[in-house]
Parts: structure tokens; sequence; C-alpha cells
């Protein structure tokens, strides 16, 4: 369990940081269009890891609507859809790189 929750803290560091680069690029008026996608992409498949592991922690209490974790788990998924599917951002990553 402890690895779930170690794994958990470096996924949002990891996240966080991504996104913090992409807003400096834009505050120093660089483009980001790349950048932008590698965090959309990561953040949300992430999350959807974090909670995968935050319900295997919480064990079967993890299903109860009362933990919130299900719903979470739901908008997690979703994070994937809408504003790009992680396929496109994946199709925006390999076209900055000439590919």
């Amino acid at each position: 369990m402890a690895d779930k929750v170690a794994n958990m803290k470096i996924a949002v560091d990891a996240a966080r940081a991504l996104v913090l680069r992409v807003g400096w690029l834009m505050d120093q008026g660089r483009e980001a269009m790349a950048e932008a996608a590698v965090a959309k992409a990561f953040v949300s498949e992430a999350s959807v890891r974090v909670h995968l592991d935050a319900l295997q922690v919480h064990g079967g209490y993890g299903y109860m609507s009362e933990f919130e974790i299900e719903r979470d788990l739901r908008d997690a998924l979703g994070g994937t859809l809408y504003s790009g599917t992680t396929e496109i951002q994946r199709r925006i990553i390999a076209r900055s790189l000439g590919l």
C-alpha cells in the first residue's frame, strides 16, 4: 500500500510540474502547444491511475458513495475524453516532433 501512495505522490508532483511549465511558457509569450498536449495527456492518464490506486487502497469502501472516490474516478475517466482525447494529444505531440 505504501508503494501505491508513493506512486500517487510522484504522479501528482509530475503533473503539477508539467502544468506549471506550460503556464510559465505562456507567461513568457512562447508557443506551448506541444507542451500543453504533453501535460494534458499525462495529467488525464495519471489522474485515472491515481484514482484507481485510491480505490484499491480503500478496498470495498472505495466503491461507496460516502467516500466520493468512485465519483472522482468517473470524473478522471472523463478527463481522458473531453478537450481532446489522449490519442489526439499524442498526434499533436508527434506532429511537433516532425513525425
